[in-house]
């Protein structure tokens, strides 16, 4: 643990890492978003040709990686302490994961765009290398524990689908270079996509949620048997789809429909949650998750359909299969994001710079730290850029995916100065910030 000093606003409570360690995470990551959104507007043509290609693949793994991966590494070593009550393993081996995982997934990135293959696959293992640093550090974590709650068992699955996705990774890089795969490469990447999105990353947004939602909103999980059934609907679903995309079986449909009873369930309880909650007033974090849970049904059905194979052509199965990826990452996976960031990050610059004066003199809250134009701003351009991009994509629709894109750009630059306008907090000043001064009068 960092050591504390008076005023130097770094003392935490025991179980919780040094602010620097999850930060460091969530600066790399933003940047990594906003880069992406940025980027998009002038890759369309790639974007609208077929989907396994270099520059969209590369636009994919700095979202993927860059953005989602990273956020979740860096909010687990803040969740996993805090919700779990306990203490992160180690520090410093989560401060050389970081460097290990920014190289990895900017050489993946690059060589991906370039279309290098060996490059490829180096940072390909290197990002390997960093997850099995995330999962002994989290296990040691999870070791400790006494008892084995809901969000610990999502947390424990989520790291193990991570574990997996990482290595089939690293076994589709390789196999550029030596092609012992035997050329099945979109039966594969499929497989790959829904091992990553549904087992790594949606795993670990429903484990946090059953407590950060109820945290946030003042509302209560009551009865746990439902989500325990979610809990292990999700996970067969999971291997079941996974197995059947890899091996082309026309069961896939089947575990497509436990995952979405899984994400039925989940629905539920976040309504049961939210219908009794303390807190009326929603503010942008909750919004944002709101909406995000809302696509989450529209992907459920979305999903159901591609599992069935009824569509009318191959070409606009594919472009179906390329709108409900988009969706899934920005309008279900980044969107949960982005609201739960605009909940932690406020709490942890908060504490680390005001904690110490608080009773000593005039601090302002952490809930005026975002403000409420910018968000709302941010929260308009990136839904309906989101949705004129998917749209686009799904009928082939040039100026649609163009008007999306630049849209989905100024919701990036938006996002950043609403992160901007709380990490201005970090920086010591001679005068007072408006809020403080606001506070004394």
């Amino acid at each position: 643990m960092a050591g504390s000093r008076p005023g130097s606003g770094s003392s935490l409570p025991a179980r919780l890492p040094s602010l620097w360690v999850p930060l460091r995470y969530f600066i790399a990551a933003q940047g990594a978003f906003v880069a992406t959104l940025l980027w998009a507007p002038f890759r369309v043509s790639d974007l609208l040709d077929f989907y396994y290609q270099g520059h969209d693949l590369a636009l994919t793994h700095l979202l993927t990686l860059g953005w989602i991966t990273m956020t979740i590494m860096g909010a687990s070593f803040q969740l996993v302490p805090v919700a779990l009550e306990t203490t992160l393993y180690s520090e410093r081996l989560a401060r050389w994961q970081f460097w290990i995982m920014l190289l990895g997934v900017t050489a993946m990135v690059g060589h991906f765009w370039i279309g290098r293959h060996a490059g490829m696959a180096f940072g390909s293992g290197l990002v390997l290398v960093a997850v099995i640093l995330h999962v002994i550090n989290m296990g040691r974590t999870l070791w400790k524990l006494p008892r084995w709650d809901i969000v610990a068992q999502h947390v424990a699955a989520a790291l193990t689908y991570l574990a997996a996705t990482a290595v089939m990774g690293n076994l589709m890089a390789l196999d550029k270079i030596f092609d012992f795969l035997g050329g099945q490469v979109l039966r594969t990447i499929h497989a790959h996509a829904h091992l990553a999105g549904i087992g790594w990353v949606t795993m670990m947004i429903f484990g946090a949620s059953y407590k950060l939602i109820p945290m946030f909103s003042l509302g209560e999980l009551r009865d746990l048997r439902l989500a325990r059934w979610q809990f292990w609907l999700l996970n067969v679903g999971i291997v079941g789809l996974f197995g059947t995309l890899l091996l082309q079986s026309g069961w896939a449909s089947l575990f497509a429909l436990l995952i979405a009873g899984a994400i039925g369930l989940f629905l539920w309880k976040m309504r049961e949650v939210l219908r009794a909650r303390r807190r009326p007033r929603l503010d942008w974090g909750l919004r944002h998750a709101l909406s995000a849970i809302a696509t989450l049904a529209i992907l459920t059905v979305l999903g159901l359909w591609l599992a069935t194979g009824w569509v009318w052509s191959e070409e606009f199965g594919a472009r179906l299969a390329f709108g409900y990826g988009v969706l899934a990452l920005l309008g279900w996976v980044s969107v949960m994001i982005i609201g739960m960031m605009y909940k932690i990050i406020p709490f942890l610059v908060w504490h680390h710079r005001y904690s110490d004066f608080v009773g000593l003199r005039p601090v302002p809250p952490a809930t005026q730290f975002l403000g409420e134009t910018v968000p709302r701003v941010e929260f308009w351009l990136l839904h309906t850029g989101i949705q004129m991009t998917v749209v686009g994509l799904i009928v082939a629709s040039g100026l649609l995916v163009q008007a999306g894109t630049i849209l989905l750009a100024l919701a990036g630059l938006a996002f950043a100065l609403a992160l901007s306008r709380i990490y201005r907090h970090l920086i010591p000043r001679l005068t007072p910030l408006p809020e403080v001064q606001a506070a004394r009068t």
